[in-house]
């Protein structure tokens, strides 16, 4: 098998500028007891790590299943009905909760900056929900704009994924 390249900071900004045009991300987990996969969509928000953050309820399938086996898989893609035009990013990692104060805070700045309507009318339901996280260690990125099937894959440094 080959080795898989690290992400080249220059990637970085191709990537940020990708998802941040995006809304939602489809979420793969699967539960430890029956180990049935499900996907989820879910408005999601990055970091400048790529780390990526969703609000969910704790009693939501794909949280039961994070819980379980926090090992999941993740892509978020551009709506099109053109082939050429087919751009998105593969994410394989680990999905846990923000328990850190600061990183909580954090992702609740970009999710409110993303989201608009996430303001005062929602401020207490934000604050009793629980902010996951994935910190991707391998992703893949899709451009049939430059050509068909064109994808490069890479790995995250491991300080994004402890």
């Amino acid at each position: 098998m080959n080795e898989v390249p690290h992400l080249p900071e220059d990637m970085r900004p191709v990537l940020s500028d990708f998802l941040a045009a995006q809304s939602t991300l489809a979420l793969a987990t699967a539960g430890d007891e029956d180990g049935r996969p499900q996907v989820a969509p879910l408005f999601f928000v990055s970091d400048e790590d790529i780390n990526l953050y969703w609000i969910s309820s704790p009693d939501s399938r794909h949280s039961i299943n994070i819980s379980d086996w926090n090992d999941v898989a993740a892509t978020v893609y551009q709506d099109t009905w053109e082939w050429q035009q087919i751009k998105g990013v593969q994410f394989e990692g680990d999905a846990l909760p923000v328990t850190d104060d600061d990183e909580r805070a954090r992702a609740l700045a970009l999710y409110k900056a993303k989201f608009p309507f996430v303001n005062e009318k929602f401020e207490t339901l934000m604050a009793q929900s629980v902010i996951y996280v994935l910190r991707p260690r391998w992703l893949r990125w899709i451009d049939n704009e430059r050509r068909f099937g064109y994808k490069q894959e890479f790995a995250l440094q491991t300080a994004n994924s402890s």
